[in-house]
């Protein structure tokens, strides 16, 4: 005879470290994106693509999923990537539906790139063209519920963007 003492816990919350797995890949294959994040210069899109060590060592330092921010000097752009807002899902119980953000976090001095261009913009590009009424297996489909400019200190800014994630 077996006794059974614990039960595996069941809850949807468990499938954030998967979906957390799914968005940071699709981000490693954009090679824009990468080095706009890693590159600090003006000319950051018109460096060389990222080797597959350098594309390593962005996450944990450049695109984060815990909301704290570790100031070292060198890496002066960061993607923070969070998950709020949970909500039972209208058609599957098993799921809840939640919101998405991207919260990018950009030096002033690193947000001017060529011609005009803003860096924190860049990248919102990027992600919003990733991840905007796209379907993401495991996750759903994910669209784009809003953004907000996001001022940290008279050091760093940028913009936080939101996305519904409708599981189905």
């Amino acid at each position: 005879m077996k006794i059974v003492n614990y039960k595996w816990p069941k809850s949807s919350f468990l499938s954030m470290e998967k979906d957390t797995n799914l968005i940071i890949n699709k981000m490693f294959k954009n090679e824009r994106l990468k080095r706009l994040l890693y590159y600090t210069s003006k000319d950051a899109l018109d460096r060389p693509n990222l080797t597959e060590d350098e594309t390593l060592e962005l996450f944990g330092k450049n695109i984060k999923t815990v909301p704290k921010l570790y100031i070292d000097g060198s890496s002066l752009t960061y993607i923070i990537i969070s998950f709020d807002n949970f909500t039972p899902n209208a058609t599957n119980p098993e799921f809840r539906d939640n919101i998405i953000s991207f919260d990018i976090v950009c030096h002033f001095e690193q947000w001017q790139l060529n011609d005009l261009a803003l860096r924190p913009y860049k990248i919102a590009a990027e992600i919003d063209t990733m991840f905007d009424n796209k379907h993401l297996t495991g996750i759903g489909t994910l669209q784009f519920l809003g953004a907000n400019q996001i001022i940290l200190n008279d050091e760093f800014a940028g913009l936080s963007l939101m996305y519904q994630a409708v599981h189905g």
